[in-house]
């Protein structure tokens, strides 16, 4: 009876989704473990607008001049998507051609030179090739949410002096 009422569940889920869909993922649990996901979007109108500079830096080096401030790392910096409502990975990677969970590993260097009596920083950033796109309700093809893509490419280097 158990396996009844959960195929039942299951299958009045689409009608519900149908009616007023909110989001594009569903996780229904499984009756013996783990979950079961249901893509119920599909990513469409992928637009490339640009490159984006990361909002945090992941390289920082400081020092007083006069003198040369070098930073040289290898850092990891992870594509990414984003939206205002949950969207499969793989549906967005599919649609924007690279996988928005890789992850990419690359040496960054960069120097400035900071003048005398002057105290200088230097950050990295990180670098996007940023795609935006819209989900769609497979449902009934309306819009159900909107976001973007980032693809990492490399680094942005911004210094001050004070």
């Amino acid at each position: 009876m158990a396996a009844l009422v959960g195929t039942i569940g299951m299958a009045a889920e689409p009608s519900a989704a149908a009616s007023k869909q909110k989001k594009c993922v569903t996780k229904i649990k499984k009756e013996f473990g783990g979950y079961k996901t249901y893509n119920w979007c599909d990513i469409k109108k992928v637009k490339y607008i640009g490159v984006q500079k990361g909002k945090n830096y992941v390289g920082l080096a400081q020092g007083k001049g006069p003198m040369r401030l070098t930073l040289t790392s290898t850092v990891t910096v992870s594509n990414s998507k984003s939206s205002e409502i949950s969207v499969t990975a793989g549906s967005v990677s599919s649609a924007v051609k690279f996988d928005v969970t890789k992850s990419r590993t690359q040496s960054m260097a960069g120097s400035y030179s900071v003048p005398k009596g002057k105290f200088g920083t230097l950050k990295a950033y990180p670098l996007y090739k940023a795609y935006s796109f819209k989900a769609y309700s497979k449902l009934d093809g309306k819009l159900v949410t909107k976001g973007v893509a980032r693809k990492a490419i490399g680094y942005r280097y911004v210094h001050s002096a004070k």
